[in-house]
């Protein structure tokens, strides 16, 4: 019979690292009777630890929270280290020094045991000699994605450098994209001496994103994983240099739309929607459904054809080709629909 209970399982955000981070919360069982306390408790920790990091790589990293209604200071925890690095030793020692009786006083009932872990991705070589619809082969197939074809530890680098190319309607696009003349490895050398990165040999991830992100100031980085979700988002102001990363290997999105096959894509909220009249944010202008949403503080206009107001000239024409004919007001009952409607009824 196991030791321990897992009574949760959520994923959310680690801010630390921009990343999606599983947590596990764990109870122990009530000791046997039969049993000695100290043992039990001891061998659950251990099953709770090997349940909470199984299937994670060395580099991952690993942070752990101590909770009960009985600790007088409230939670308490054990900052995140790499996979590698997690002994049951330390949890133990650092639940002797809550329980000052070496865990005698360990109220089971209502001690809880938190595992938080988040996969760091890492980017190095290509992915050369795969299946048919492997992640590269997919990529290039996909309108959209621009594969970064190499054979070193840089493939963050050169995607940064094509991602700025893009962004910037560089005039040496087409050398960089194709490597001609190796333009694209001098400029992602260039970047890495400039930002004063240096690239492991097993390729770059989180700690080298955040450090490009912090010398690429007028720019903002973010990084999808294959299936779509963030896996990092940078705090740079300005323009976003999109990049997916897959099994260690980051490309360039130079078109969220046509790279995760959607009409529309709001970059606030990281949404795909097919129809712009169905999605809002709070960054989205309620009037013209751009992003970032348009200042209120200028004359309002009105508009004949939808018989809806927006937040000055630039509001205004914004609507005119995307929403004007898809939001309307009724004029008999004020009403905002986008489909047909009868007055007074919902």
């Amino acid at each position: 019979m196991n030791k321990f209970l897992v009574t949760k399982d959520t994923f959310k955000k680690i801010r630390k690292f921009g990343l999606q981070g599983r947590t596990l919360e764990f109870k122990i069982r009530a000791v046997p009777h039969s049993e000695e306390p100290v043992g039990w408790v001891k061998k659950a920790i251990e099953g709770i630890v090997l349940k909470g990091t199984e299937g994670l790589e060395p580099t991952d990293q690993v942070g752990f929270t101590f909770s009960s209604k009985d600790f007088a200071r409230g939670q308490c925890w054990m900052r995140f280290k790499p996979a590698s690095e997690v002994t049951v030793d330390d949890i133990w020692d650092k639940i002797s020094s809550i329980y000052p009786s070496n865990s005698t006083g360990l109220n089971t009932e209502t001690f809880c045991l938190g595992i938080t872990t988040v996969k760091i991705p890492a980017g190095k070589g290509g992915q050369r000699g795969r299946a048919y619809n492997s992640f590269n082969e997919e990529c290039s197939k996909r309108r959209g994605i621009v594969v970064i074809k190499n054979n070193d530890n840089l493939c963050l680098p050169r995607s940064l450098i094509l991602a700025k190319a893009y962004v910037n309607k560089d005039p040496e696009l087409v050398k960089i994209r194709r490597d001609i003349g190796k333009t694209q490895l001098e400029r992602a050398l260039q970047l890495i001496a400039g930002a004063a990165v240096v690239i492991p040999s097993d390729g770059a991830g989180i700690p080298e994103l955040q450090q490009f992100q912090e010398y690429l100031k007028n720019y903002k980085i973010v990084v999808y994983s294959y299936g779509r979700d963030i896996i990092f988002a940078g705090n740079g102001v300005g323009p976003s240099l999109n990049l997916i990363n897959h099994k260690g290997h980051f490309n360039v999105i130079t078109s969220l739309t046509a790279a995760f096959c959607c009409d529309y894509y709001c970059e606030e909220c990281h949404q795909p929607f097919n129809n712009k009249s169905d999605h809002r944010c709070g960054d989205t202008c309620f009037a013209c459904r751009r992003s970032p949403a348009c200042s209120k503080d200028c004359v309002k206009m009105s508009c004949n054809q939808c018989s809806r107001n927006f937040y000055g000239e630039a509001c205004f024409n914004a609507h005119v080709g995307s929403v004007c004919d898809k939001i309307k007001r009724c004029k008999t009952c004020y009403k905002i629909y986008t489909k047909s409607h009868v007055c007074f009824q919902t």
